[in-house]
């Protein structure tokens, strides 16, 4: 064999292999691409239904949170109410213009009112707002039983804390409200 056959047989092999391995390149390349579609495509379409059902989790949650939080604001507005009707009474009792009767019937009401007020609180208020709550009442409850003086100040200080932990827990305002008149 001379050097000539030996060179055109290796050129031949090399470019039957390099045509050859060009077309397996070629062919793995283009499967790959798309076995890589496929695999995005199912990967996508297992996110999407994984956000989609997140969302609506998310939503459920939304809604619940906002009813709740619309529930506690008309459960503080409906003791904020009771607690409105029974200071005018003792303002009115304090200032001379019920008579006794009249005094011993808010009384009677201010009792089944506290009740109700505790009640619709316990429902929804923090422990916070509680002790705000029972402070106030206990206070109230000492004046109708006359074991206390009735002190506007002392009242309007009280009535504030509860009011201020109410704002809190709702998430009007962090800082206190207070009193900036003469009175």
């Amino acid at each position: 064999m001379d050097w000539e056959v030996v060179f055109k047989f290796i050129t031949a092999s090399l470019v039957s292999v390099g045509a050859g391995g060009a077309l397996v390149f070629a062919l793995s390349s283009w499967l790959g691409k798309v076995w890589a579609r496929r695999i995005i495509a199912g990967e996508s379409h297992k996110l999407n239904k994984d956000l989609e059902k997140a969302k609506r989790e998310l939503d459920v949650i939304k809604e619940t949170t906002l009813k709740f939080q619309n529930d506690k604001i008309v459960i503080y507005r409906s003791a904020i109410d009771i607690v409105s009707n029974l200071l005018a009474a003792f303002d009115a009792d304090e200032m001379g213009r019920l008579t006794p009767e009249a005094t011993a019937h808010h009384f009677e009401e201010f009792n089944r009112n506290r009740i109700q007020v505790y009640g619709y609180l316990a429902m929804v208020a923090p422990q916070h707002v509680m002790d705000a709550q029972d402070q106030l009442m206990d206070y109230l409850l000492l004046i109708s039983s006359k074991a206390e003086a009735y002190q506007w100040k002392k009242v309007r200080e009280l009535a504030l804390n509860m009011l201020n932990a109410i704002r809190v827990d709702i998430g009007v305002d962090k800082g206190p409200i207070t009193y900036n008149g003469i009175l």
